[in-house]
């Protein structure tokens, strides 16, 4: 059985959510869905999700949406016992390294995401970046700078689920030109993110591509 899978291909949420599940090797049914068409303010839609957020999934009957908790359910529920990328390596049991895990995750809900969602969100209200979110992004930055200065992954000496969550958000703000080079530790991992992640190109980078091109197109300043 196959998961409905409602989801636009930009988004940087979305793309979190086809990148795990390119690494379970679970297969999702893609349902486009558009906020700016209408698609999420549709009855039925709201229905199914009272949120009218993407993305969203229906698993067998059970609906679930935002991005970290779709992509936790989706690796304790399908991940492999075994071999790289299983289960205990991206989520694992542990109580401090899982924990470990979840502060990242969250850090990334709440400083790292945030801040670069407020400053891409204006573009298209406005066509402009969002240049006040800049001081509290870099604050942002430099903290997950400082946390990958001690460790190899972003949560510990291995790949886990938070590596797969920040890395949506970092490459979406690569993809845009914004500059990184004040920050040797996220270009060192995030250059060994996008190399050794599987699916990496096919779940991520493809859909960033399209996020850069849609961000422009309201850009007034391009």
């Amino acid at each position: 059985m196959t998961i409905d899978f409602y989801y636009a291909s930009w988004s940087p949420p979305c793309r979190t959510v086809e990148l795990v599940a390119y690494i379970l090797k679970v297969k999702l049914n893609p349902i486009e869905t558009i906020p700016s068409k209408g698609d999420t303010q549709k009855p039925e839609f709201k229905q199914l999700n009272p949120q009218h957020t993407i993305p969203t999934i229906v698993d067998n009957g059970f609906v679930l949406s935002e991005s970290r908790a779709i992509c936790k359910y989706l690796v304790e529920k399908y991940g492999s016992a075994t071999g790289p990328y299983s289960k205990e390596q991206l989520y694992p049991k542990d109580l401090q390294k899982r924990a470990t895990i979840d502060h990242r995750i969250d850090f990334d809900l709440g400083s790292l995401y945030r801040r670069a969602s407020d400053y891409f969100s204006p573009v298209f209200m406005t066509g402009y970046f969002g240049t006040a979110a800049l001081p509290k992004l870099k604050a942002a930055l430099e903290i997950l700078d400082a946390y990958l200065a001690k460790t190899k992954w972003v949560a510990g000496p291995e790949v886990t689920l938070a590596d797969i969550v920040v890395v949506v958000t970092i490459s979406s703000l690569e993809i845009v030109g914004y500059e990184l080079t004040s920050y040797p530790n996220i270009l060192r991992w995030f250059d060994a993110a996008r190399t050794t992640l599987p699916g990496y190109n096919e779940a991520n980078h493809k859909g960033t591509v399209e996020f850069k091109d849609y961000l422009f197109s309201k850009l007034k300043d391009n």
